[in-house]
């Protein structure tokens, strides 16, 4: 007595079976009529509501839940008013906005209201009892709603359709499973479980109301559930994407997600998400050796990303600030960091993965609802939960640095360095910005607070807003891409009810004394992970005597790929690229020295494809005079080499002479090297593709042939995006600004993904060159695989001349 989070009341056993039975009647009365109204006008209430204007569509959900909550997560806005550190139980000015939080304006003034009633009323109250009460958890871990009831020694059963069933109380004497089942969560507390009913009892009515506003002429003439109206089955689902399809970008399908029934755990999508991210990671280490233009732009970006390049109080810089050798030591050694231990992180998600799949598979005639998961298949769930708020730890270390990226800096200032300590003071300009405000309470609030996967949730409808978007650097806004990756794949774990709600109790029983099956998986877990575990510690010293050689300032990385080949800029990339392998190759014989073996068979038994592979980097021939022809009556239409070049290119590619797979195979098969820049006529056997004016314009900028005449422009993304559909690939925002494009039509299995420019909306032609150069190391695509489709309008100008 006395606590503000002591439970407000302590009812008998028969007051809660009283409450709960009244619950139950009222809900499943409730449901049983939403159930006949969809079950008959389903496809009417669809067209009905997408016709209707935001404001039509506004004033009836207003008129069906007077003051409903305007924006999305109301429950994040009302933390921010009320965020005084002086909250009472209960006592909340926006109760409903903590108990209700998906019942807003802004989300279901769109086609998310008719998911919410079609999965309501197809789908039995009991499906949506756990998710109902899970989305409280803001109110109720900030104890910002009242606490519920606390009965000892019952558990309220909610399974079933009936008022016997939904609702059931059961004394733990009776049933000495009741207990067991409250605990692990696959069963209520009988508080949590009247507070699924005080929450059922208002969503079900208001979804009636809305179906009565939306079909108001059947209500005047009553016969909304009129007999004369068939039963229609609820519709078979869409069938796989067409090559031309853009699907659901994952933000949406998040801001759906509270609307539909919880789904299972889609380990086939998290295959295909982890497989693509781990090939950009391979890709990513590839082009910091390949590239001098990517090494250096990606030093740089994250040398603007460190609280030490910011200026103090009086102007100052720090004292080991970037006019300093050390400063540059730090980066340079955190970017190849950074780049393999990503590298790692992600093959061993994926490696996961696919774990989990073949235990699926094993055990699928045994998963049964009402029992808990196979042991094996339940420890490596939990081992994968466990290793995705690890691996999620790093970027949220890095985002620590968010005050020194370009666009947020000038609202951020560094106290004097004090000579006793390496901690840095930063502090706001002024902490009451609203804009401060809604980004970094985010951050430094919310995060902990309410978990990763709500602040990535609320993160990504802020980064909806252009403005609030531009304040992101793209180094920031592929930190919070990747975090949303982790965000989406606990998620997959949290919604696979009923099982999910076991876990964290399961965490717990399993590392105990007695977990040895889970101790001897956590350590295997991390003993997998080779190179962080017993090589890291190298980067702090593998430096020594040649950061001089990695550092951009001087220019020795210049690289004018973007300028019309000459003479001078065939040679300053030349010069760009000794510069870098010169660095490498110190850089490995000083790696050698200390851990007396190469850094790629530090790797374990994960070692990056590509050098797995023996394909070796890519480098500029020599300058040659062009010899003067007389110009040629017609262009050849023989195959470009992968680096956009025919038999006369000015790229030199040496490699292993092993013939790759023309199907793409999945990263965790053994694969084939990846093709070279080959010789004319000596392409793997790939398709030719008809392609439109506009998608034969991107695939020649992506494998563009370096001569004489002036590099391509900057390409639209939406073209990009296009451009790939056009050649069976489905489309997908994922989060943040990756983008997953998914084959459909094509005899190859693995996604790839991409980042969309930011803040811009076009890519630079060095960017569309990489673009390129990942797509022939994944697919084997060149330039003379893209031909522009015939028309009218090409046949006639053929036949024009």
């Amino acid at each position: 007595p006395g606590s503000p989070f002591t439970p407000r009341e302590f009812p008998e056993p028969a007051e809660v079976q009283r409450r709960a039975k009244a619950g139950s009647e009222k809900v499943l009365s409730d449901w049983n009529t939403l159930r006949k109204i969809v079950e008959r006008h389903a496809e009417v209430l669809e067209k009905r509501w997408v016709k209707k204007t935001k404001k039509k569509q506004r004033d009836m959900l207003l008129q069906a839940w007077p003051n409903m909550s305007a924006t999305h997560r109301p429950d994040y806005e009302a933390f921010r008013q009320e965020n005084t550190g002086r909250h009472w139980i209960g006592l909340s000015n926006f109760q409903e906005a903590y108990k209700w939080p998906y019942i807003n304006q802004q989300d279901l003034c769109s086609r998310s209201l008719i998911i919410f009633i079609t999965s309501r009323g197809r789908n039995p109250p009991s499906s949506f009892a756990r998710a109902d009460v899970e989305a409280t958890r803001l109110g109720t871990v900030g104890h910002f709603i009242p606490e519920p009831a606390f009965l000892q020694g019952f558990t309220l059963f909610m399974d079933g359709e009936t008022p016997e069933t939904y609702g059931k109380l059961v004394s733990w004497d009776e049933n000495r499973e009741a207990a067991d089942l409250m605990f692990s969560q696959r069963q209520f507390t009988p508080g949590h479980g009247l507070r699924v009913f005080e929450l059922q009892e208002k969503v079900y009515p208001f979804l009636i109301k809305c179906c009565e506003l939306i079909l108001h002429d059947l209500v005047q003439s009553g016969s909304l559930l009129d007999d004369k109206f068939p039963i229609v089955p609820e519709a078979v689902s869409a069938s796989d994407p067409t090559d031309t399809e853009m699907l659901p970008s994952l933000t949406l399908l998040s801001a759906e997600a509270p609307y539909r029934l919880p789904a299972n755990l889609d380990l086939d999508r998290l295959h295909a998400i982890l497989a693509a991210r781990l090939s950009a990671a391979e890709d990513h280490l590839w082009a910091l050796r390949e590239d001098p233009g990517y090494f250096a732009e990606t030093v740089r970006d994250w040398s603007e990303h460190r609280n030490d390049a910011l200026p103090d109080t009086w102007g100052n810089p720090h004292p080991t600030g970037p006019h300093t050798t050390e400063f540059w030591t730090r980066v340079i050694r955190n970017v190849i960091a950074d780049g393999y231990t990503g590298f790692e992180t992600w093959n061993l998600l994926h490696r996961q993965v696919n774990r989990l799949r073949a235990l699926r598979d094993k055990y699928q005639d045994e998963i049964t609802y009402d029992k808990q998961l196979p042991e094996e298949y339940l420890l490596e769930i939990l081992k994968f939960q466990q290793m995705l708020k690890v691996s999620s730890e790093y970027p949220l270390h890095n985002l620590k640095n968010i005050q020194s990226s370009p666009p947020l800096r000038h609202w951020f200032i560094r106290e004097p360095q004090d000579p006793n300590t390496i901690n840095m003071h930063i502090r706001s300009i002024n902490e009451y910005d609203p804009h401060f405000y809604k980004l970094w309470g985010l951050l430094f609030i919310l995060w902990k607070l309410f978990g990763l996967i709500n602040v990535i949730d609320a993160f990504e409808q802020i980064m909806q807003d252009p403005a609030e978007k531009r304040n992101l650097s793209p180094y920031i806004a592929n930190l919070f891409s990747d975090l949303a990756i982790f965000s989406r794949a606990l998620r997959e774990i949290e919604i696979y009810q009923p099982w999910a709600a076991t876990f964290e109790e399961e965490q717990k029983v399993n590392t105990n004394l007695h977990g040895q099956k889970h101790t001897k998986a956590m350590l295997k877990m991390y003993e997998e992970a080779t190179f962080q575990l017993y090589y890291l510690e190298h980067m702090d010293h593998v430096l020594n005597g040649i950061t001089h050689l990695a550092m951009p300032g001087d220019r020795k990385f210049d690289y004018p790929v973007n300028k019309k080949r000459t003479q001078q800029t065939t040679e300053k990339m030349i010069a760009a690229e000794k510069n870098l392998d010169y660095f490498w190759s110190r850089f490995d014989a000083n790696w050698k020295k200390l851990a007396k073996k190469s850094i790629n068979d530090c790797m374990g038994d994960h070692t990056p494809r590509q050098r797995e592979s023996g394909q070796q980097i890519e480098r500029t021939a020599p300058w040659v005079e062009p010899m003067k022809e007389p110009k040629m009556a017609s262009v050849s239409r023989e195959p470009k080499s992968w680096t956009g070049s025919d038999a006369k290119d000015d790229r030199i590619s040496v490699k292993s002479k092993q013939k790759v797979k023309t199907k793409g195979v999945g990263v965790e098969e053994a694969t084939a090297p990846e093709p070279e820049a080959p010789a004319r006529d000596q392409h793997d056997k790939q398709p030719t593709f008809k392609v439109d004016k506009s998608a034969l314009k991107v695939f020649n900028a992506l494998f563009f042939t370096p001569g004489q005449t002036s590099t391509p422009g900057e390409l639209p993304w939406i073209d990009f995006v296009r451009a790939m559909a056009s050649t069976g690939f489905a489309a997908q925002k994922l989060y943040g600004s990756i983008w997953q494009f998914t084959p459909t039509t094509l005899d190859v299995e693995r996604s790839i993904q991409f980042h969309e420019p930011h803040p811009a909306v076009k890519i630079r032609f060095p960017v569309a060159r990489r673009m390129g150069r990942r797509l022939t190391r994944t697919y084997g695509w060149y330039g003379g695989m893209f031909e522009l489709e015939e028309t009218k309008e090409t046949r006639a100008a053929i036949l024009d001349g």
